[in-house]
């Protein structure tokens, strides 16, 4: 259960593009991801103009926001037709350790089961422990694969 001052959240549209980006930036940073400055904004307009291929959350505190949430939709025959993809959960250091991690969580798993998939998968950095801890609490197996990637 979410803390009493857990964050309200919207779906995020065009107007939230920069404050978007901003939080990548700082989460690819904390997570030594590569940001594109060309690619990332066109990825995210992408997405924000295609709700049929996903959607981004934006987590508010008192009118702040604190944080994001990225679902994407794919198609698997191991997972019997579509599934959502949280592609990325971020929250600001000053908010970690209220539980809203966890309430992202949950967030995550009502909209991807509102949009008709059954199956809510994620991937973290194995260096990442307090991630795989609260992935794991809430629920989510580690399927012990690893997940290789080819740039086309």
């Amino acid at each position: 259960m979410p803390s009493a001052d857990a964050p309200s959240h919207q779906v995020a549209r065009a107007e939230d593009e920069a404050t978007i980006l901003a939080l990548m930036r700082e989460f690819y940073a904390e997570e030594h991801l590569a940001f594109d400055e060309l690619l990332t904004p066109h990825a995210v307009r992408e997405l924000l103009s295609h709700p049929q291929s996903g959607l981004i959350l934006l987590f508010k505190s008192a009118g702040t926001v604190v944080g994001h949430a990225t679902i994407t939709f794919g198609f698997s025959l191991e997972f019997h037709g579509r599934y959502a993809l949280l592609d990325e959960l971020y929250l600001i250091p000053s908010v970690r350790g209220r539980g809203w991690g966890r309430h992202g969580l949950s967030l995550a798993a009502t909209t991807a089961r509102a949009h008709g998939v059954a199956t809510l998968r994620l991937e973290v950095n194995h260096a990442n422990a307090r991630a795989r801890a609260v992935y794991l609490k809430a629920g989510f197996q580690d399927d012990q694969r690893t997940l290789f990637t080819q740039w086309l």
